[in-house]
């Protein structure tokens, strides 16, 4: 494996493989937002979504130029590290973090939405947030969560059950 050097204002940055093409970095620039939003709504911690963004884009780099739909693979990617970070021990710390340090720019309703929709299971997290923040369908939800667009239902439905049960009106 190759080294190559990029030097940028004087500091030299070394790769292990060639620097990105230009339609990669076009693609990372343009879904860059969208990505670290959906981590975020995935795992409830900024500078965790930001980590998790950075290895969905490694994952697709990988693969770019042989994707048909970068989009959906960048998606697909998200929800999975998203889906490892969840089971790790990480969890624990960064719930730790988010209560020591809340964000205060956010109206105390959002809030505690957001800290009902944390509470959910993972696969009923994913599901809320791919459908109602991505706007996805049935389909494309269970191919990001590799189960059937059936289980996608129950799984949104169970959610909704228990969001309508411990938000108050």
């Amino acid at each position: 494996m190759s080294l190559f050097e990029s030097v940028d204002d004087g500091d030299a940055v070394m790769f292990e493989s060639p620097p990105p093409s230009g339609s990669f970095e076009r693609f990372y620039r343009s879904e860059w937002t969208r990505t670290v939003r959906l981590a975020h709504l995935l795992t409830g911690s900024s500078a965790v979504a930001e980590d998790l963004a950075q290895d969905a884009f490694l994952r697709v780099r990988r693969h770019f130029d042989r994707l048909d739909t970068p989009q959906a693979f960048l998606r697909t990617a998200t929800v999975n590290v998203c889906r490892n970070w969840q089971r790790s021990e990480q969890r624990d710390r960064a719930r730790h973090l988010r209560v020591v340090t809340p964000n205060v720019a956010t109206p105390a309703e959002f809030r505690e939405v957001l800290g009902v929709v944390d509470r959910l299971p993972f696969r009923q997290r994913s599901v809320v947030v791919l459908r109602y923040w991505l706007d996805l369908s049935d389909i494309d939800i269970a191919a990001c969560l590799g189960c059937r667009p059936g289980t996608v239902k129950s799984l949104s439905a169970r959610a909704l059950q228990r969001l309508r049960q411990e938000i108050p009106k």
